[in-house]
Order: structure tokens, then sequence, then C-alpha cells
């Protein structure tokens, strides 16, 4: 095989589909035929050792050839690995920190000093991040480690078989529990909630601790719910009421539980971590300056 080529095959006889479809089939590494237009523009796509413009039709007996991922920059942060194997890890991604993206301080650019080498056939040159949080909201993230553990956890996600929960802060007084299905961007969007606790607090009368769950998977979705039912998350600055920002205190909201199924085995992983300090301490402080207050 070619230097740089990981996989290769051939486009079987009576194909008359695009690229995309034709690839999406024969490799396993592509998930969708989104994955493939991505991997197209990356320049990790060949057909009959031409780099692919476009989105041409297949024709029988191309041969299309994946290239191995380039390696991209490493920086060292301070990413906590909760669990990990193989083929994949959970971290826990601090608040402020992008996912993914362009600019340098990155979490993917941070795993290749947080995490152990993969020593699978199918080893991604560097590890991906399946999913993503807002840069402002820290807490778990899923990593692939492999070619095949992306395939099948990225399925997991689109497929809905993933369980995450968020703890939150939010403005005002929210007891018992309930859910949100206001549509995010003319999408169909699902919010689970549980009221944990009610504090009082000086500014804003109240603030609760939610338990939350998102089923579906939308654009700041746990945000704009909880801002279209009146109770904002605090330090929520574009969806947020005014005047109740909180400077240098960020985002009160942090993914704390995940749970899936092992890319490789016949088993559910599932991973707890606790809840940052500040959410505690900042509701005792805001119940203490009330109370002050009112004596």
């Amino acid at each position: 095989m070619t230097e740089g080529v990981r996989e290769t095959h051939e486009v079987p006889a009576g194909t008359h589909e695009r690229l995309d479809v034709v690839a999406c089939q024969l490799f396993a590494c592509f998930p969708s035929r989104s994955s493939v237009r991505k991997a197209s523009r990356r320049k990790l796509v060949r057909v009959d050792g031409e780099v692919v413009r476009g989105n041409p039709h297949g024709r029988e007996g191309q041969v299309i050839e994946r290239l191995a991922d380039r390696k991209g920059p490493a920086i060292r942060l301070s990413v906590p690995v909760v669990w990990e194997d193989d083929c994949m890890a959970i971290t826990v991604k601090p608040p402020g920190l992008r996912v993914n993206g362009a600019q340098l301080r990155t979490l993917e650019h941070a795993l290749p000093h947080v995490l152990k080498p993969c020593p699978l056939a199918d080893a991604l040159t560097d590890a991906r991040p399946v999913h993503r949080l807002d840069a402002k909201t820290g807490g778990l993230v899923c990593v692939a480690k492999s070619a095949g553990a992306l395939v099948q956890l990225s399925r997991s996600f689109q497929e809905r078989r993933v369980s995450k929960r968020y703890a939150a802060i939010v403005l005002g007084r929210v007891e018992g529990e309930g859910e949100v299905r206001e549509p995010i961007d003319g999408r169909a969007a699902h919010t689970r909630y549980r009221s944990v606790s009610v504090s009082r607090a000086l500014r804003t009368e109240h603030l609760s601790l939610l338990d939350l769950t998102p089923v579906t998977g939308r654009r700041h979705q746990l945000r704009r719910h909880m801002a279209g039912l009146g109770h904002p998350v605090l330090g929520d600055i574009p969806y947020g009421k005014p005047g109740t920002t909180l400077l240098g205190k960020g985002l009160f909201l942090f993914a704390y539980r995940l749970e899936l199924p092992h890319p490789a085995r016949d088993e559910r992983v599932v991973v707890e971590v606790a809840v940052p300090p500040k959410f505690g301490t900042f509701l005792a402080r805001e119940q203490r300056r009330w109370e002050r207050h009112r004596s």
C-alpha cells in the first residue's frame, strides 16, 4: 500500500451513486455521507490517485483511497481523563475551552499529551472528540482513539443511544420536574428537567439547581430551552437577563454524567463525576447574603 494510504477499495460493478454514497458504503471509518465530504475537503480521499474535487459519481473499477490524517498540533493543558481503554476515552473538558476548531487551544489539540497510545491496527493519527460541548460549558466529552470506535460512537450519538446529564443553576424558582419540546431552528428539540434545590438570592429572589437531560442534541439546546421557560442559566450572556451576568464566574452548566454503548464490546460505559464546587459555594453564599439582608 502506498505510503500515507490507510485503506483502499475498488468501486464495484453496477455502481451509479455519487462518491459520498459509495465511499460511505465501502469504508467502515465513514459513519455518514457528510463525513466523506468533510474528508474530501481535507484532501484525505483520492480516486485513481487524484484528490477528489466536488462529489462526482463513482464508476466501476475506480480505486478509492483513504489517506492518513495529518497529525495536528499538540498543546499541554490540564485535561483529566476519567475513563480510557484501547479504543476510546472520556475526558473532562474545562469550561472556556473549545472542543475543536482552527485555533490552537482546543481539547482536541490537548489529547496527544493526556491519552495513552492506541495499539489497534485502525488507530487514528489523532484522537477525535465524538461530540461537542459549548466552549463555556465544562464536563464529560467522549473521545475516539480508533477508526472503528469513531464509526460506532458516532452512530450511537446519531441514533440517540447516549444519555447525558447536566447540572445547571438557573434564575428563579423551579420546582418539581418537567420537559420542554420547543423546536430549535426549525428542528424538533426535547429537554427534560428536574429541580434539585431552590435557594434565595438578593438580585433574582431565587436560584434553582437543576438536573437536565437533553433527549435531542441541538445547538445551545439546554440554554435556549431554559431561557424560553423564563429561567436562563446563570452566567449566560446571549440568553440571560441583563444585569444577572457574573463577571469572572463563567456559565453554571456542567455535563456530569455520560452513559453510552461501548464501541467494541456488548456493554455500556457509565461515567459520572462530581459537579464543580463553585455550584454549591455560590448557592450557599447567595443564601447567606439574602439571610443577612433580611435580618
